[in-house]
């Protein structure tokens, strides 16, 4: 039985990463009938209805922390909005390859959040990732400097996503906190409710009758995604330790990579190649291995399992 948990695990880890990795892939396709604030906004909207009646349906009372919510949710919420909105404009300005590679700095963000504000120690191992992540994100830079064609909005891309990155941090600083007093998908459905209205405004609603099927398609799967990935996230806690999850998960942008080296060859959904060169490939996996290195945390003799946050 235990192998068979440990499986199962593995499994479910690697569709969390799948599902991540080819997720700014299909936000690609999603953007070619509708606009960035549309999508992020459809997102949450969506997994708040879904997760609410899911919650209804479980016997909870899913408006009770909506009713009261704390400062904190909905500082949360706000960065979550923001990280979504410029995640997705950063893959509609530079590429889906581009994005998924730098938003990995989120991890190395929060590590360093760890140290300066929970007072948690920084291993050598760390340091030695966070040299590696640099050096990978050199190498991938300047591959595609080579191959840009506006460097200005390329370079306004990145900063959106560093932006996107930090607020993510932001995000899940509030989680940390208050989920020392409230549940985690209560939380969960502060967060997209909080969402849900910052981003109203930025709806453009003639895209929900002039998009295409393939593009209708797409923003369905970008919804689902969600509750996808973090479902799958949760059940894999159970089974295996998160330092291993931490791992696996940080392979998303290889799929990513690979994603948008094959699928344009073969005419996927009118895609367009990333400009991508063999420096590239190489930074971005030097990159991903600095992230492992960096989030790789060894495991507590009985005290790694079973934590979602």
């Amino acid at each position: 039985m235990g192998s068979a948990h440990f499986l199962r695990g593995i499994l479910l880890s690697l569709a969390t990463a799948l599902l991540w990795g080819v997720l700014p892939i299909i936000l690609k396709i999603t953007l070619q009938g509708f606009h960035t604030g549309t999508i992020a906004w459809f997102r949450f909207l969506f997994a708040f209805l879904v997760l609410a009646v899911i919650l209804q349906w479980k016997g909870h009372d899913p408006l009770r922390i909506l009713r009261k919510p704390p400062w904190m949710g909905i500082l949360g919420g706000a960065c979550l909005s923001a990280n979504y909105y410029w995640v997705t404009m950063g893959v509609d300005l530079s590429g889906p390859s581009n994005m998924a590679v730098l938003i990995q700095v989120a991890g190395v963000f929060l590590v360093l959040v760890g140290v300066f504000v929970f007072h948690e120690r920084l291993s050598l191992r760390q340091v030695l990732g966070m040299f590696v992540v640099g050096c990978g994100l050199f190498l991938f830079f300047h591959d595609q400097q080579s191959r840009i064609q506006d460097a200005g909005e390329y370079y306004y891309a990145n900063f959106l996503i560093i932006l996107a990155a930090l607020v993510w941090v932001g995000y899940m600083v509030s989680q940390k906190f208050l989920s020392r007093q409230y549940g985690a998908q209560s939380l969960n459905l502060l967060v997209y409710a909080v969402a849900t209205l910052t981003l109203i405004g930025g709806v453009e609603w003639a895209d929900f009758t002039r998009a295409g099927l393939t593009a209708w398609l797409a923003l369905m799967f970008c919804a689902v995604n969600t509750l996808l990935a973090y479902g799958a996230l949760a059940e894999a806690v159970k089974y295996i330790p998160l330092a291993l999850i931490s791992v696996i998960i940080s392979l998303n942008p290889l799929i990513t990579l690979w994603g948008m080296k094959i699928l344009p060859e073969i005419g996927f959904a009118g895609l367009q190649s990333d400009p991508v060169g063999s420096l590239g490939y190489f930074g971005g996996v030097v990159a991903v291995t600095g992230v492992v290195l960096v989030v790789y945390r060894r495991a507590t003799p009985g005290g790694d399992r079973a934590k979602v946050p």
